[in-house]
């Protein structure tokens, strides 16, 4: 320190670490919490979080475990509402939109998950929204900001419309009928040839090895570890399933309803006859018929709510009735009113199904658990080298052994018997034929929450049978009945499309034919065959095709082509119509929000949203 040079470079130290600590006191103290900004307005990342978190609770809830994938797409999305929601109070502020208090109240009194008895219940209101994790002041946010988006977007997309020059072709190519008649050639009912000389037989074996090739094998030991296979074993307390199935009708809960039989009648002296039939014993069938001779109209309730009757006075009065009893005249806002209850009910959840959903939902919690507990004790045995059948008992794991092929097969033809839904079971298919003979087994991830180890012991590669063991007889004779098959089709097809009619050449070959139903060009009618419909629409009226469908073959001939006309089928015009303009509406609305987002100039934070759901 008593040189000049010294001193000089320690005091260089000294400025140099002070500014870098002020340089890091300012960097923190600037740090952003905004995950993206819309028009330089930033969204904190809280908001983001907060939906994601909203969303995954949701999906573990069904049972689901989404892998960083899904856990992205959520976030994704929540990030797409948030973003959503500040471009359309930004589109508001700028063209002055709002929503008065009284227009907020008459959207939160009419969702019926805060009704009792048709009437807004504050109290369950708090406590349907604590259920979702979501405060008031939240919803209410949302509800207001969805309200202003409608208004925003309704008059933009109100007026679209499918102009009828468009609407009415695309109508008539999906709603064309057109039918054939049909002849089926059965292979089965051929004649069976008679054995021929073993030389026909050897020349048949080399010329189709295809036939007699077993696939390639693969002997396999397998453990799983899934919670749907565990969860039927798991004990549920008792009061658990009671606290369950006490939320579950809290938030879906039993409310009352009545079927009845009403009459509207404009005259005290029609209401006196009509009510003196019916309390003699007239069906409802015949007071019908009566309510035609009486000026009155005849009006079925069925099963609905106290606030569904449009009428007060006879809602009042048909939940005071008892069922089966006459009542009436019933004086309402449009006349008078006689009426009988014909059953008393609820339409909430049947008590005895509500509990076993409850149970089986807990159970698959509790397995989920177990899986989540025992599969770091499985990762350390298999990398221990533990082989598969020397795991230890009690990690709840499900074993099987034995041969397969790629498709899941045993060497009998069967399918395999590996636990589990289709989705584990292909995943341990693919798996078996993509490790390694003797490979140490691995801890894979399976779907649904499930993982699995598996072992191939030995690949049984391909192999044509030997000439003494496949069943070529058979298969030469089977091959014989198909190719007759094939020519009677074959000919009978030529002898339609040179003008013979249809039942005239079915005759002459001993068959018959059958007319098919109705094909669309987007329906397709049960029991009958598959590829009938794309070259159904493809045939000139009396025109004739084949069809090998395995079993059998398929004569065809278009015979029938019914276009229709919005006013043949006015319901099916409608409903073409209302779907076409929404996606039309859907999409205009696309595009308006597209363009006030890139007039806003939405910037996102990559490195603060990956945060989210990592």
């Amino acid at each position: 320190m008593e040189s000049w040079v010294a001193r000089g470079f320690f005091a260089l130290l000294v400025v140099v670490f002070v500014f870098w600590g002020i340089s890091n006191v300012f960097t923190l103290t600037g740090s952003s919490t905004a995950v993206a900004t819309v028009a330089g307005k930033p969204i904190d990342v809280s908001v983001v979080q907060a939906g994601y978190q909203r969303a995954l609770n949701q999906a573990q809830q069904q049972g689901q475990q989404p892998d960083a994938g899904a856990r992205q797409q959520l976030a994704m999305q929540a990030l797409s509402d948030a973003v959503r929601q500040a471009i359309l109070r930004q589109a508001a502020a700028q063209y002055g939109v709002g929503v008065p208090d009284a227009a907020l109240r008459e959207v939160l009194d009419g969702i019926p998950a805060f009704q009792t008895n048709g009437s807004f219940d504050k109290a369950k209101f708090a406590q349907v929204l604590q259920q979702s994790g979501i405060s008031q002041d939240e919803f209410i946010g949302q509800v207001k900001d969805e309200v202003i988006g409608r208004q925003l977007v309704t008059p933009v997309i109100n007026g679209a419309a499918v102009p009828a020059a468009m609407l009415s072709p695309i109508f008539a190519l999906l709603g064309e009928q057109r039918s054939a008649s049909l002849v089926d050639v059965p292979v089965n009912t051929q004649p069976v040839p008679p054995a021929p000389a073993d030389a026909v037989l050897q020349r048949y074996w080399r010329n189709n090895p295809g036939k007699f090739t077993a696939p390639e094998y693969r002997q396999v030991q397998v453990v799983i570890l899934s919670p749907a296979l565990l969860a039927p074993q798991e004990q549920v307390p008792q009061d658990q399933i009671a606290a369950g199935v006490a939320r579950a009708e809290a938030a879906s809960p039993s409310v009352p309803v009545r079927s009845a039989d009403v009459l509207s009648v404009q005259d005290l002296a029609d209401a006196s006859q009509l009510k003196a039939a019916w309390e003699r014993g007239a069906s409802w069938t015949k007071m019908q018929r009566l309510a035609a001779q009486y000026h009155a109209t005849p009006v079925p309730l069925a099963s609905m709510q106290q606030n569904q009757i449009p009428s007060g006075a006879l809602a009042q009065a048909v939940f005071s009735a008892p069922a089966g009893q006459v009542v009436g005249p019933v004086a309402g806002d449009l006349g008078m009113y006689l009426f009988k209850v014909t059953s008393i009910a609820t339409n909430g959840p049947d008590p005895a199904q509500l509990a076993t959903q409850v149970t089986q939902a807990l159970q698959l919690q509790m397995a989920q658990q177990a899986v989540a507990k025992n599969v770091d004790a499985l990762q350390d045995a298999l990398a221990g080298q533990t082989p598969l059948d020397q795991l230890p008992g009690n990690l709840g794991l499900v074993a099987i052994e034995g041969a397969l092929d790629a498709g899941g097969l045993t060497p009998k033809g069967t399918p395999a018997p590996i636990p589990g839904g289709d989705d584990l079971r292909n995943a341990i298919v693919r798996a078996a034929f993509a490790a390694q003979q003797g490979a140490a087994p691995q801890l894979q991830t399976g779907p649904d929450g499930s993982y699995y180890a598996l072992a191939v012991q030995k690949i049984i590669p391909p192999a044509v049978q030997p000439f003494a063991q496949a069943r070529v007889l058979s298969a030469w004779q089977g091959a014989q009945q198909r190719r007759e098959a094939n020519v009677i089709a074959a000919d009978l097809m030529h002898a339609v499309n040179t003008g013979t009619p249809v039942a005239q050449a079915a005759a002459a070959a001993g068959l018959s034919v059958t007319q098919s139903p109705a094909y669309t060009s987007t329906a397709q009618p049960e029991n009958q065959p598959t590829q009938l419909v794309p070259v159904l629409f493809s045939l000139k009226p009396g025109e004739a095709t084949m069809l090998d469908n395995g079993s059998d073959f398929t004569v065809a001939v278009l015979d029938k082509v019914v276009a229709p006309t919005p006013q043949s089928d006015p319901a099916g015009f409608a409903k073409l119509q209302q779907s076409l303009n929404s996606s039309l509406q859907d999409d205009l609305e696309g595009s308006f929000l597209a363009g006030l987002q890139a007039q806003d100039k939405v910037t996102v934070n990559q490195k603060l949203f990956a945060q989210i759901y990592q």
